[in-house]
């Protein structure tokens, strides 16, 4: 069914449909809904993005069989720092916001949305690209090549 379905760089017009897939997806993650103030202000970036073929991130999406939605989504963004031995360029792509709607789940949407994105990443020469995964998405990340991280991870959530 995979040759089937085509990966297509979302437009302006899939915005909203991105929002509900994304909080789709911060739901399983969290076990409750994520909506907040913030809707308004990712929808209207979320727009700016899709309407700015330059813009550092890009969206891709698979539509529904059903016509009437969005089946899944992977959002990617190009950070740029400064060039070191393991990463000349410099440039790390990150990948977020990979998405399936539960009722078109196991049918190789993600992996499709995912691969366009991996070829955005490629068209633009970055050659690495980061992720965090979900326990139901890791291993589509390792099909896809992605391997553990060497050094720890850390996050400091300033208040």
């Amino acid at each position: 069914m995979e040759s089937e379905m085509t990966a297509r760089r979302a437009a302006v017009g899939d915005a909203a449909e991105i929002v509900r897939l994304r909080a789709v997806m911060t739901a399983a993650l969290f076990g409750r809904s994520q909506e907040g103030p913030w809707d308004a202000v990712t929808l209207a970036r979320l727009e700016r993005w899709l309407g700015d073929p330059d813009a550092p991130t890009a969206v891709f999406v698979v539509d529904a069989p059903d016509g009437a939605s969005l089946a899944a989504t992977a959002i990617g963004t190009i950070d740029e720092r400064l060039p070191h031995a393991r990463n000349p360029s410099g440039v790390t792509g990150y990948v977020y916001g990979v998405s399936t709607d539960p009722r078109w789940r196991r049918r190789g949407f993600s992996r499709a949305a995912m691969r366009a994105l991996l070829g955005w990443y490629a068209d633009r020469g970055v050659h690495r690209i980061d992720l965090h995964a979900s326990p139901s998405g890791e291993s589509l990340y390792r099909e896809l090549g992605f391997t553990d991280a060497s050094g720890a991870a850390l996050t400091l959530r300033a208040h």
